[in-house]
Order: C-alpha cells, then structure tokens, then sequence
C-alpha cells in the first residue's frame, strides 16, 4: 500500500456524505466550532471514511504543558491555541493493515498546510481526545508516533454570554485520552499573533473573512494524495507567518 492509493477530498462539513459517515461516528455530532477543515478519505477508489481538523480546545493542563504555552491568556490565545489542530473526527469504515496511520500522517501534513494557507497560522502541533473503551485505545495515534499525555479530568467548562472571562458552569463529561504532536521537526515558539475574522467588526476583518470563505469554497472537491498536491497560495495572511519557520 502506498499513499498513491489515499486521497483526502476536501469537502463542506454539511457534504450529505460527511454527515453520513459522522452520523456514525462514536461522539455525538453537535457540529463544530470555529476554524476548521473536513475531509472524506478515499481508498483506491472508494470512500471509506472521514477526517477533520477543527480550533484547539482551551484547557488542557497537559496539552498546555507538552506545547510550552504560557499561562498569560492574551498569548495563549493569540499565539498558541490557534496553532494547534485538534483532530476531532476520525472514522475509518475500511480496515487495512497500516492504513489508518498512512491516513493520518496525510492528514497531518495536508491539513498543515492548508490551515496555513487559509488561516495565516504557522501550525505547532495537532491535539485529539479519545473516550476509551476495550478496544479504543488510541493505538493509530500511537502508531504515528502521537505522545500519550494522560486523561482529561471527566467535566467541561462552559461559559454563558461573554466570552471566556464570563460566568460558567460545571458538567460532567467522560473522561478522554489526551494525544499530543508537534508538526514542527522541533518543539517552536510563535512569534506573531493570530488575526481573527470571526467578528467582521472592521472592513479589514471583513475583507479577510471574505477570502477565507472564497477559497476554502474553491478548495471543495479538491483530491490530495501528496503535499504536492495542496495549492500554494498567499494573500489571506501576512507574508511573515510563511517565513515563521523557514
């Protein structure tokens, strides 16, 4: 097998297809927040599953710790949480020897690049959280060569109205198994803050808001079997977040 044989589609999370699959999927589908990016996996020829990337979750202490972000909220969401893709969904209907690694590590290097590309960050690292049972362990996430950083501690903070410095509350959730992995060949530190759109509140983020759904859109039913295969593209962020790393 070789990755000839995969290809990741990029597609609309409301594809009919996608929500087939994630209609399936072990966690509930309550949709999904912020910056994000969806794939349908294709296997010499057919579908056979789905993978996405989606914004980091806030607080993790182990997470925070195995990335070197600092406790100053300002840097921790300006710099940090924006760098790191929290995979969120992966289902794999097919089962091949290795195959699910070989999807993953497309994935990673696929989705880099694109959210990059799209969203002007520089990615850091990847994140996902797995409810264990008797046979989900998180092996493909091992595999892959993914640290294992210990559980979540089983309950979620969620704000009311106001954002992260509001009034929250409490609930119980299960408790998750927290893998963690750089996608620099070395542990980095960002250096230019994130330029959110989410709020359209100026003509720049207006503008900027606008590219991103433009070519995310031109982006769809776009097959990728190999990084030479993601459209290199510059506009959406500044010049300097390519050279970040260089």
């Amino acid at each position: 097998m070789n990755n000839e044989q995969i290809s990741l589609e990029v597609v609309k999370r409301t594809d009919p297809r996608y929500q087939e699959i994630r209609n399936r999927h072990y966690v509930e589908n309550n949709g999904t927040h912020g910056q994000q990016l969806h794939f349908i996996i294709h296997y010499n020829g057919s579908v056979v599953g789905i993978i996405s990337g989606a914004s980091s979750v806030y607080g993790v202490g182990a997470r925070d710790e195995f990335f070197k972000i600092p406790k100053d909220q300002k840097l921790k969401q300006s710099l940090y949480l924006p760098a790191i893709i929290n995979n969120t969904v992966f289902r794999l209907e097919f089962h091949e020897k290795n195959l699910a690694t070989q999807v993953l590590s497309l994935w990673r290097k696929v989705c880099a690049q694109l959210w990059e590309d799209i969203y002007g960050v520089k990615v850091l690292g990847f994140e996902t959280f797995v409810v264990e049972n008797d046979t989900r362990k998180g092996a493909l996430y091992k595999a892959d060569n993914w640290d294992y950083l210990g559980e979540t501690k089983g309950n979620t903070k969620a704000h009311t109205k106001g954002g992260l410095t509001a009034q929250h509350t409490r609930s119980e959730t299960d408790k998750k198994l927290i893998y963690a992995k750089w996608a620099t060949k070395r542990p980095a530190t960002p250096k230019i803050p994130y330029v959110s759109s989410w709020r359209q509140s100026t003509p720049e983020e207006k503008a900027r808001a606008k590219n991103i759904v433009e070519y995310k859109r031109r982006l769809e039913g776009l097959h990728i079997s190999g990084i030479s295969d993601v459209p290199l593209k510059e506009g959406v962020a500044p010049k300097e977040f390519f050279d970040l790393f260089a």
